[in-house]
């Protein structure tokens, strides 16, 4: 599809644009990955001088993206604006100058006003040397109008759509001029196929949570509950796949916390040897806002990242794997960096941190706007690392959990503890009075004694001899004190850096599971106990009963060690497949 023909695609299937007179690029950007993830489109009005600029700035991170010029009143302007990367241009009167200079190159090109809609489609066939049944029939990107002003006062205009439409059938019309939340409903049902624009959407632009909040009200008139579609901008990647047996509305998870980029010398390289590294991004909770986007879960990653291009390669790489990024703050200097070096078997992997003054540090109470973030979601998913990062952040946490809970949401939290980041007293100190929001607990054979004391009996971690009912009682003695729903637990028996025995187990405080038992050659470990949270978290979220749920998070955390990096690349398939038992490794063709 050529670009004209995928903004009228979009126009047509998302119906609704926000209307913004820019006061910066930055402005333009934020507000554009504010909506896109929504399906909104961005107009941006070229009585701005900053119009054409803040168009080049979105292209420049986003390539694909698509943009409306607004406000077109010359030739030049829509030249300008074309040249810039706006796959359309909308003016506020029928001006043939603007329409030639489309037509020319194919770009989508909507006149507006109470009259002209016929006079504007003419001139569009006249440029394309065909009838207007042909213009209709072989560039439908061109069968719209804009009527302009839909509300003036106590003058309602809405009407003369339906005239229109007499001569020229199936005219598509985008509604602006007074579309307003309060007659959205109303201007809706009087034309369901028609579209609406609106500056209100814009009145907040340097809140995006605000801004989101705003937006979701509308969309929630355009789109019944039970109708939703999920919008997308094209991603950089290819499609994620969805598993086509999940329900038709799915619960929505959030999780928060950081994202760093990490360096890692190839081919199990050493550091003091590394002349170069390879580069990637990663952190306990957006590992699992991946996963479950590709498991087929609407997921939201909420974190703070700093506006430069390292920043936002970080969110585009969320984005590219389909997790909604509309939450993340853009501030502050730094992203957290971190150095992995690869083990193998008898030589231990290598983690160094240099994260000190990254912009989620710098976070605190009130920095989000949770009740936005949180409306409409079912799980929220923190872990043990980001309330460690500094004060503020363990702040920002507690008012999330806090949050959370007050909405009915289920809260899970991964314990992982970082002895780079606290103290044992530390953690335990923080964690203790956050419990009391939490309904799951996830950790490995050792967070519980590192967090709260609680060592499994019986059992040697270093020497990779684990007893399993010591992990019965951890996970029961957790409940107990915490007043949990279920402790889930990763259990690894290292052989060495390279083998690895895993499996995991569940209880609620009565039953006890424990999941297939899976001998792994690790290729990166990194990410093994995100993948095991969040496949749990899936299971639970598609109504998996407690075994099944378990067995899938154990061998979507399997699975993790075979690939490099953060992310658990996989899709629900493949892990079902190896729960079922296939796990022979043999080709699949």
């Amino acid at each position: 599809m050529t670009k004209a023909e995928r903004i009228f695609q979009r126009l047509k299937d998302n119906r609704l644009i926000a209307l913004l007179t820019p006061k910066s690029p930055a402005q333009c950007l934020s507000l554009f990955e504010t909506f896109d993830p929504l399906g909104i489109t961005l107009e941006i009005a070229f009585r701005s001088d900053t119009a054409a600029e803040g168009i080049r700035t979105i292209l420049a991170r986003h390539p694909e993206a698509l943009v409306l010029a607004g406000t077109v009143m010359t030739r030049s302007q829509a030249e300008e604006a074309l040249v810039a990367g706006a796959a359309g241009v909308v003016s506020a009167d029928f001006i043939p100058e603007v329409v030639d200079a489309c037509v020319r190159v194919d770009a989508m090109c909507v006149p507006g006003g109470l009259s002209d809609a016929g006079k504007q489609l003419v001139r569009k066939a006249e440029g394309y040397g065909c009838s207007l049944s042909a213009l209709r029939e072989n560039h439908p990107h061109q069968w719209i109008y804009k009527l302009f002003p839909a509300f003036a006062g106590e003058a309602d205009n809405m009407g003369l759509a339906a005239a229109w439409r007499g001569p020229y059938k199936d005219l598509i019309v985008i509604y602006t001029g007074g579309i307003q939340l309060r007659n959205l409903a109303g201007a809706a049902a009087r034309d369901p196929h028609g579209i609406f624009c609106g500056s209100a959407l814009t009145a907040t632009p340097d809140d995006p949570a605000a801004t989101r909040a705003e937006a979701e009200r509308w969309l929630s008139i355009l789109r019944p509950r039970g109708s939703e579609k999920t919008p997308a901008a094209p991603p950089p990647a290819p499609p994620v796949p969805v598993s086509r047996d999940l329900p038709k509305t799915l619960p929505r998870a959030v999780t928060f916390g950081e994202i760093m980029l990490r360096l890692s010398p190839p081919d199990f390289g050493r550091f003091i040897r590394a002349t170069s590294f390879e580069a990637t991004y990663g952190g306990a909770e957006a590992n699992a806002a991946v996963a479950l986007a590709r498991f087929g879960l609407p997921s939201t990653f909420v974190t703070a990242l700093p506006e430069h291009e390292i920043g936002q390669a970080a969110v585009d790489l969320l984005r590219s794997h389909g997790v909604d990024t509309a939450f993340i703050q853009r501030r502050g200097k730094r992203i957290g960096i971190y150095f992995s070096e690869t083990g193998a078997s008898q030589r231990p992997s290598k983690v160094i941190y240099d994260r000190a003054g990254a912009a989620v540090s710098e976070v605190n109470a009130g920095t989000f706007d949770w009740p936005g973030i949180l409306k409409g979601a079912s799980w929220f998913h923190w872990s043990g690392i980001t309330p460690a990062l500094s004060e503020g952040a363990a702040e920002a946490t507690a008012e999330a959990v806090r949050e959370a809970k007050r909405a009915g949401l289920t809260v899970s939290v991964d314990l992982n503890y970082r002895k780079k980041l606290w103290t044992r007293e530390k953690a335990r100190a923080v964690m203790t009075p956050l419990m009391e929001y939490v309904d799951i607990a996830f950790g490995n054979e050792e967070d519980a004694a590192d967090v709260f004391g609680l060592a499994a009996p019986k059992s040697d971690v270093a020497g990779g001899r684990l007893d399993l009912d010591g992990y019965r009682w951890v996970a029961e003695e957790m409940i107990r004190r915490y007043g949990l729903k279920k402790v889930g637990l990763t259990l690894r028996e290292s052989r060495s850096a390279t083998i690895n025995g895993l499996s995991g187990c569940l209880s609620d405080g009565s039953a006890f599971l424990h999941s297939r038992v899976y001998e792994i050659h690790v290729v990166d470990r990194i990410g093994g106990g995100d993948a095991f949270s969040s496949g749990f978290i899936f299971g639970a979220l598609s109504g998996k009963d407690d075994r099944t749920a378990l067995e899938f998070a154990a061998a979507a955390s399997c699975l993790k060690h075979t690939i490099p990096g953060d992310f658990n690349l996989v899709t629900r398939e493949e892990v079902e497949t190896l729960a079922a038992g296939a796990g022979t490794g043999r080709v699949q063709r």
